[in-house]
C-alpha cells in the first residue's frame, strides 16, 4: 500500500485552494492601489480649496477664477501633468469630463443648487461652493457699509468711509477703548472672510478594484450590509459566498441617504445618487456610450481666508443662511 496521496489528488486541492484565494489576493492587492489613488486625491482636494480661497480673496469672490484654480491643482489626479504636452492634454480632458458631467441631468440642478452662478458651473466635476460672505441681514445696519442694504461690494478694509459718517466719535471710540464692545465691527470682520468649499467627484480608475469599493460605499452609505459573492452583492447578509442570487440591482435598492453638510450646499444630495448610479451601471452614458461604467465619488475640502480685495455681490450664493456668519 502506498504510503502518499495520490498526486491527482493533491493537485486538486491545490487548485480548489488557489481558485478562493487568488481572486482574493489580486482584490487586495488592487484595493490597496484605488485606496492610496483616493488619500492622494482627498490631499489634492484640500490643497484645491487652499488654491481656490486664495484666488478668490485677490479676485473679488469670482467663482470662475476659483474654479478654474480648483480644476489646475487637481490635474494631478486627472493625468499626467509632468510636462507641458502631457499638461495639455489633461487640462483638455479635465475640461470634457467638467462640461459632460454640467450636461448630465441631476434632478436638482435649478432647484435645490443653481445650474451655474455667473456662467460658472456648479454641477460640473468641480463645484466650488462660496460659504460666505453670505447675504446676512445684521450686515445691512453696518454703520460703515456703503448704500446699506442694497451694497454692490464688501470693502474688505472700508477706511475711506468713516469721515462721512455722522457722530463719528460714537462710531469709533472703539478704536480709543479696546474693551468697549463693536458688534458691528464683529459682524464686517466676519462678513469679510471668504470661506469655500470644493466638491470633486474623483473617478476610481482601476479595474476591478473600482466597482467593489463603489459599491461598499454605496451600500455604507445606506447604512446597510452586504452579504453573497463579491460579484453577486445582495442585501441578504445571510447568504453564503457561493450564493448566485443577488447583483447590483438588488444594490440599487438599498435607501441611500446622501451626505449632508451644516453650511454651504450638501456635499451630495440623495437625488444626485440616481445620476451616479446610473454612470455605476452605464445607463448613463458619460461623454461616449462606448466608454462604459464609469465610477465617482465625491471629496470635499474646506478652506477660509480674509479678503484681499472686494467680495462683489454678484458672486454671492446664499441668501439669509440658516448657519449665520
Amino acid at each position: 500500500m502506498s504510503e502518499h496521496p495520490p498526486r491527482s489528488r493533491q493537485s486538486g486541492q491545490a487548485a480548489v485552494e488557489s481558485a478562493l484565494v487568488l481572486p482574493l489576493m489580486v482584490f487586495l492587492g488592487l484595493g490597496l492601489i484605488q485606496l492610496t489613488m483616493m488619500q492622494q486625491a482627498k490631499l489634492m482636494t484640500e490643497y484645491a480649496a487652499f488654491a481656490a480661497a486664495r484666488t478668490g480673496i485677490v479676485w473679488n469672490g469670482n467663482n470662475e477664477r476659483m474654479h478654474d484654480a480648483a480644476i489646475v491643482a487637481l490635474l494631478p489626479t486627472m493625468g499626467r501633468t509632468d510636462d507641458l504636452l502631457n499638461l495639455g492634454k489633461t487640462w483638455a480632458i479635465a475640461q470634457a469630463y467638467d462640461e459632460a458631467l454640467q450636461l448630465l441631468a441631476w434632478p436638482n440642478k435649478n432647484s435645490v443648487v443653481p445650474a451655474t452662478v455667473n456662467g460658472s458651473n456648479l454641477f460640473g466635476q468641480v463645484r466650488v461652493d462660496t460659504v460666505s460672505p453670505a447675504w446676512y441681514s445684521p450686515i445691512q445696519s453696518v454703520w460703515k457699509l456703503r448704500s446699506g442694504a442694497n451694497w454692490k461690494e464688501l470693502d474688505f478694509d472700508g477706511p475711506d468711509t468713516y469721515p462721512e459718517v455722522p457722530a463719528l466719535e460714537s462710531k469709533i471710540a472703539k478704536f480709543f477703548n479696546l474693551p468697549l464692545p463693536d458688534n458691528g465691527e464683529e459682524v464686517y470682520r466676519k462678513a469679510t472672510v471668504l470661506s469655500i468649499r470644493v466638491r470633486y467627484w474623483y473617478e476610481l480608475r482601476v479595474p476591478f478594484a473600482n466597482w467593489i469599493i463603489f459599491t461598499a460605499w454605496w451600500a455604507a452609505n445606506a447604512g446597510v450590509s452586504l452579504g453573497g459573492a463579491i460579484y453577486k452583492p445582495t442585501l441578504n447578509t445571510q447568504v453564503s459566498m457561493t450564493n448566485q442570487q443577488g447583483g447590483m440591482n438588488q444594490v440599487a435598492m438599498a435607501p441611500v441617504r446622501g451626505l449632508a453638510h451644516e453650511r454651504g450646499y450638501n456635499t451630495l444630495y440623495r437625488i444626485e445618487m440616481t445620476v451616479l448610479w446610473g454612470l455605476a451601471t452605464g445607463s448613463i452614458p458619460l461623454l461616449s456610450s462606448i466608454v462604459g461604467k464609469r465610477y465617482f465619488i465625491p471629496l470635499t475640502a474646506t478652506y477660509s481666508m480674509r479678503m484681499q480685495s472686494n467680495f462683489y455681490y454678484k458672486w454671492l450664493m446664499h441668501l439669509n443662511p440658516d448657519w449665520g456668519l
